[in-house]
Formats: structure tokens, C-alpha cells, sequence
């Protein structure tokens, strides 16, 4: 073989070599330029381009353009709304871009006739609704006495020009078409009489029990009773009234006779209702709290329970040896035929017996120091008695 020819082979062999170490080492350059027509690749890379300028310190891409403002149309995170030039301090979007309101100060014409800002007041020039204050509104003002919204002097309203109240309960004048009276110890906030101790229980519930004065219908004068508040003796609301006729009567009156003197005074013979209620009569009783009414002096003792306003239902009927309750002797039942109880079980040997279950008859009762009954006993014609006795209005029920 030639020598020219092995230099040829093994130089050959030499580039294959320097091939196969570096696959670019045989190309023209390490770039290639692109052409004006290719628009979009790296001129040295041939990679697409990027409109964004990366930043050389390698910061975020930085965007270039026009900055977000008030007034531009359009509504920016810190923006409650843009009208653009539409935007208005008396219009929807003032030129602060925030939605008008009011309170904010400006006169939105569309939905506001005035507007003072944080002084806006119900009480001022400009109410809290954006509306001027004027009588009639039902708002008063500080230049009105009153201001119901009608303003038609009629009772308990208000005067035409608001500057007055028209006559109402607490005045110190007596309207007799609308009041029982406008004062005094038994005049209810309502300026009505009250009636019961219910009617003031009811007009103050937080009254506590002690005397009061009520008005029974068709009695003239004013008439001091005590009143039982309290709220465990079946929510409070009774009244209780002491008579007693031992200066008046050489004889003891049965209970149908002191039915008649209770009604003397629009009240009817006591009516023990229910075991809160008998506690509460037989301490009011014994105690000196109340004078009575009556011509007599005993101001306490539980002899005030001898006789209470409980009959026979069906004369010669009766209920013996049986707890002495509306619910366990149906054949005795209270004056005004409401609920009634004495007892929950039966006390003595015997009673109530048939003979003392006659017509208008009642009941000699006497009374243990804690309220609870010792002994009954249904007497005969005219039945029990006593000089002395409780009267109540019967309003109230358990």
C-alpha cells in the first residue's frame, strides 16, 4: 500500500473520532443568523422572543403601560365604581369613585335632599334618611314639642303645628272621655282606675306586695286593700280585704250575710283558689297589715277564715270524708262557680256531712299556724259564722 494512502485513511479515521467526541465540531459556526423574514426568534439563539424584559438581577418581568386612575372608566381594586367623566360629587359615583351615600356629606339630588355629613340626626336639619326635617315626619325635632306624624290635636297626640302635645293621660287635666282620673294613689299609668290588684300587677310587674288602692264599680269612695305580688303564689294578682262587724252586729253573720257586706264594697265573701293562695290569705290574716273595714277593731287572727264563699252545689248532697277541692267534691263549689281548694286530703271523721249540705249553708273552718286547715265542719241552717272575715275581688285565678 501506498504511504499517500494510509496519511489518507488514518486522517479519516481522525475526524470520524472528533465526530463522535463533539457532534458540532463539523458545522460551519456555534450560531446561526436568522433572516429579516423570520420575525420572532433570537437572532444568535434562534429561540422566539418575549416582549417582556427579563431583568438582569433576576427580579419579576416588568410590564410597561398606562397607570390605573379615577376617572378612567374602568373600576380598580381600590374603586367602588368609575363612571369615567360621568363621575360627579351630586351624581351614582362621585369623582372619589365611591358609590354615593347617605352620609358621605355630598347631595346626591336623585336620592337625597340634603346631607350634612356626620351630622346628620333625626333630631336635626337633615335626618339620618336624608330628608330636611319638617313636622309631620313623626320625628322631633329640637324646635318641636311633638311630632307623632299626624299632628291633629286629637287626645294623646300632637298639635297641628307640633308645637304642643295635644291633651293625653298625665297632663294633670282630667279628660272625662278618655280618663278615669289623672292622678292619685288609684290612678293606673293608663288613667284608669284600678280595679283589682291584677290591674296593678299588670301596670307594674314589679311591684311588690303591700297596701294599694283600687275603685269597685258603683262604689263611690276609694278603697285601701292588700295586694299578694308575689310571683310564687300563682304569679301574684290577689286582693284581700279584712271586714270586721263585731261593732256593728250583736250577732255573729253567716257567710251568705257576709256575702252582702262584701258586696257593700264591689268585692264578694273569700274564695281560697289553690294552696299558694290559702297560704298567702291565712298570712295576710294574722298579720297586722291592714286595718279593717267594718266598724270593728281586730286588726289580725286567723279567725278572718272561719267562714269562706264555699256552698253546697245540690242541697243535701255532699262529699264525706273527701279532700276539700273543686276536683274531689264536685258536690260543693265556690259562689262565682270558679276553682276552688281547701284541702288535698280529708281532715276529721264525717265532713262535710249531708245534714249541713242545705241551701245556703257553708262551712266552720279552723286554721293550723302554717296556713293549713285543721278542721271543717258543715253546720246546719244558717251554717258557719263569724264577725269577722276576708272579702276579694275574684279576678284572679291560679
Amino acid at each position: 500500500m501506498h504511504i499517500a494512502s494510509r496519511l489518507s485513511l488514518s486522517l479519516s479515521a481522525a475526524l470520524a473520532l472528533q465526530a463522535c467526541i463533539d457532534p458540532n465540531a463539523n458545522t460551519e459556526s456555534a450560531s446561526t443568523t436568522t433572516g429579516p423574514g423570520t420575525p420572532g426568534t433570537d437572532t444568535t439563539t434562534g429561540v422566539p422572543s418575549d416582549s417582556t424584559t427579563d431583568d438582569p438581577t433576576g427580579g419579576p418581568p416588568v410590564t410597561t403601560g398606562a397607570e390605573a386612575m379615577c376617572g378612567d372608566g374602568l373600576v380598580d381594586a381600590d374603586e367602588e365604581c368609575d363612571l369615567g367623566p360621568a363621575n360627579a360629587d351630586d351624581g351614582d359615583c362621585t369623582t372619589a369613585c365611591r358609590n354615593a351615600v347617605c352620609g358621605d356629606g355630598l347631595v346626591n339630588p336623585a336620592a337625597e335632599q340634603c346631607d350634612e355629613g356626620s351630622d346628620n340626626a333625626d333630631d336635626g336639619a337633615c335626618t339620618t334618611a336624608c330628608l330636611p326635617g319638617v313636622c309631620g315626619d313623626g320625628l322631633v325635632k329640637s324646635d318641636e314639642a311633638c311630632d307623632d306624624g299626624v299632628n291633629d290635636g286629637s287626645y294623646g297626640g300632637c298639635a297641628e303645628d307640633c308645637s304642643a302635645l295635644a291633651p293625653a293621660c298625665g297632663d294633670g287635666q282630667l279628660d272625662a272621655e278618655f280618663e278615669d282620673c289623672d292622678d292619685g294613689p288609684d290612678c293606673l299609668p293608663t288613667c284608669k282606675f284600678a280595679r283589682s290588684c291584677l290591674d296593678w300587677q299588670t301596670a307594674d310587674p314589679a311591684a311588690v306586695s303591700g297596701v294599694f288602692t283600687i275603685r269597685r264599680e258603683g262604689i263611690m269612695d276609694p278603697l285601701d286593700v292588700w295586694c299578694a305580688l308575689e310571683a310564687e303564689v300563682d304569679g301574684g294578682g290577689y286582693t284581700f280585704l279584712k271586714v270586721d262587724v263585731s261593732g256593728m252586729n250583736p250577732n255573729a253573720p253567716s257567710a251568705s250575710s257576709a256575702e252582702t257586706t262584701c258586696a257593700d264594697f264591689g268585692m264578694r265573701l273569700f274564695v281560697p283558689r289553690s294552696p299558694a293562695h290559702t297560704v298567702a290569705a291565712h298570712q295576710f290574716a294574722v298579720a297586722d297589715n291592714l286595718p279593717p273595714v267594718g266598724g270593728g277593731m281586730t286588726g289580725s287572727g286567723a279567725d278572718y277564715l272561719q267562714i269562706l264563699g264555699i256552698y253546697p252545689a245540690t242541697p243535701g248532697e255532699s262529699c264525706v270524708d273527701q279532700p276539700l277541692n273543686a276536683e274531689a267534691c264536685p258536690e260543693w263549689q265556690a259562689g262565682d262557680e270558679q276553682t276552688w281548694w281547701v284541702s288535698d286530703a280529708a281532715v276529721g271523721s264525717g265532713e262535710p256531712d249531708i245534714i249541713g249540705a242545705c241551701s245556703g249553708c257553708s262551712m266552720l273552718y279552723q286554721w293550723n299556724q302554717d296556713g293549713s286547715v285543721k278542721s271543717y265542719k258543715a253546720l246546719p241552717q244558717p251554717g258557719g259564722y263569724s264577725f269577722r272575715f276576708l272579702c276579694d275581688v275574684g279576678d284572679k285565678l291560679p
